[in-house]
C-alpha cells in the first residue's frame, strides 16, 4: 500500500532549523565566499524539491484520475468479504 505523502516532514524541519544557523552564523562572503555560495545553493535545492512536492500533491489531489488521488485525499475503499 501506498504511503500519504506529506507537505512538510520531520527532515524539512530540522533543515529549516539548520538554513537558520547558516544564515545567522555561518556565511561570510568576506572570507570564505566558496562555501557561503555551496551552502547557500544546498538550501536553495532543498527549498525548491519542498515547493514542488507541494505542487505534486496539490496536483494529485486534484486529478481524480491520479492513481495516487485515492491515498492523498484518503478515499481508500475496501472490499469487504
Amino acid at each position: 500500500m501506498n504511503k500519504k505523502l506529506k507537505r512538510w516532514t520531520f527532515l524539512d524541519t530540522l533543515n529549516g532549523i539548520l538554513f537558520v544557523v547558516v544564515v545567522l552564523f555561518f556565511l561570510d562572503f568576506q572570507n570564505n565566499s566558496t562555501m557561503s555560495w555551496i551552502l547557500l545553493a544546498v538550501f536553495l535545492f532543498w527549498l525548491i524539491t519542498v515547493i514542488l512536492r507541494n505542487v505534486m500533491i496539490s496536483k494529485i489531489e486534484k486529478d481524480p484520475d491520479h492513481p495516487l488521488h485515492k491515498v492523498q485525499t484518503n478515499q481508500h475503499t475496501e472490499i469487504k468479504k
